[in-house]
């Protein structure tokens, strides 16, 4: 019979532990969600905030132009030369670097054939023409193997 009452206890304590815990865990959640509510109010406001702000800022030309600039999409075209020497692939990517639109160049030299692979605005077709322009004294129509959208090939000698 004590053994039954002693366990009695015991369970009854447990029980009541265990109610005070739940309680103390709600507390904290309703914390939580307090602080949860009052961070997305305020991702809120200031979303509102910056579109109230927009309407009076000023707009720069530079910052149209930035904005174009970024709309545009940049190809990916590897320019392919045959036979060529270190001089003329030098030249060569020189000339490309400062062509209008071109935003980088990579060269790879190899004897055989090296390669320039250029990030660009535009087609392959209007690079290689602007390209043509500029770098006549190191190729010409004959020497074009052929091109492609995002790739070109030149054989030198």
């Amino acid at each position: 019979m004590k053994k039954m009452i002693f366990l009695s206890f015991v369970l009854l304590t447990a029980s009541v532990s265990t109610i005070k815990a739940q309680s103390f865990l709600d507390k904290i959640d309703r914390a939580v969600s307090k602080v949860d509510n009052a961070s997305n109010t305020a991702d809120r406001a200031s979303q509102t905030g910056g579109k109230v702000l927009s309407i009076f800022k000023r707009k720069n030309k530079n910052d149209s132009a930035k904005k174009e600039d970024a709309s545009v999409s940049l190809n990916k075209t590897v320019f392919t030369v045959v036979n060529g020497s270190l001089t003329s692939v030098k030249n060569l990517n020189s000339i490309i670097e400062n062509i209008k639109g071109v935003s980088s160049t990579q060269m790879k030299f190899n004897a055989n054939k090296s390669s320039i692979v250029i990030n660009h605005s535009g087609s392959t077709e209007d690079l290689l023409e602007k390209i043509q322009a500029k770098a006549q004294s190191i190729f010409t129509d004959k020497n074009i193997e052929g091109f492609d959208e995002g790739s070109i090939e030149v054989k030198l000698k």
